[in-house]
């Protein structure tokens, strides 16, 4: 009776113990979903950034070509106005 009793001490301090275990990791799984949440938003706001950079180093890239362009007709001889009516069409 007394080893059956023992035994069942036993247990039950394995069952307290596995409980405060799944606690433990529930908490840890709770924090662990918060912080990915963060990088997550953390991410999502860099993609944006890089596609702003990205869509202003393309338009900085087209000035200064047309710039450039411009330059290449005036230096041609071509007059402003002559430029700018061909821009307009």
């Amino acid at each position: 009776m007394e080893a059956k009793l023992a035994e069942k001490a036993q247990l039950e301090q394995k069952i307290t113990e596995a409980l405060a275990e799944i606690d433990r990791l529930k908490a840890q799984l709770k924090a662990n979903r918060t912080s990915l949440k963060s990088v997550e938003k953390s991410i999502a706001k860099l993609e944006t950034q890089k596609a702003e950079a990205d869509a202003q180093a393309i338009l900085k890239a087209q000035k200064s070509k047309l710039n450039s362009a411009i330059q290449n007709l005036l230096d041609a001889g071509m007059s402003m106005d002559d430029i700018i009516h061909k821009l307009n069409g």
